[in-house]
């Protein structure tokens, strides 16, 4: 779906070869659960039968992120969400989550008896 929804998003910029490359993919990747339909849409984009070509593969240097959303809860409840780096320490995201405006007015004033960290996901602060 993330494909299929940057693919119409870029319709009037992209060129018509990277558009046709992208939905046919999105077509052989879809092919297992609705073989009818994306059978012909990969025909129709490419001439070629989608059961005869090679799965895609994905590039791993394209999938890793700089920075990705941390998840800052208070007590076990979302309280806010903020952008932290791929490779930060969890002393940094602790930090990064007291800092949040909504996880500051939730924990000023109260003890933080516990922080439970979970390095790329979340960072949870007990307080009483």
């Amino acid at each position: 779906m993330e494909l299929l929804n940057e693919s119409s998003r870029l319709r009037d910029s992209a060129s018509a070869d990277t558009l046709r490359f992208a939905l046919a993919t999105a077509a052989s990747l879809l092919f297992p659960f609705a073989p009818h339909a994306c059978s012909d849409i990969y025909d129709r984009l490419t001439g070629e039968r989608v059961w005869e070509q090679p799965w895609p593969q994905a590039d791993p240097e394209l999938l890793e992120s700089d920075s990705y959303e941390l998840v800052c809860q208070v007590n076990g409840k979302l309280r806010d969400r903020v952008q932290a780096a791929s490779g930060a320490s969890p002393d940094e995201l602790k930090e990064l989550c007291r800092l949040a405006p909504n996880v500051k007015a939730h924990v000023d004033g109260r003890e933080i008896v516990k922080e439970v960290v979970v390095p790329g996901k979340l960072v949870n602060l007990v307080v009483r």
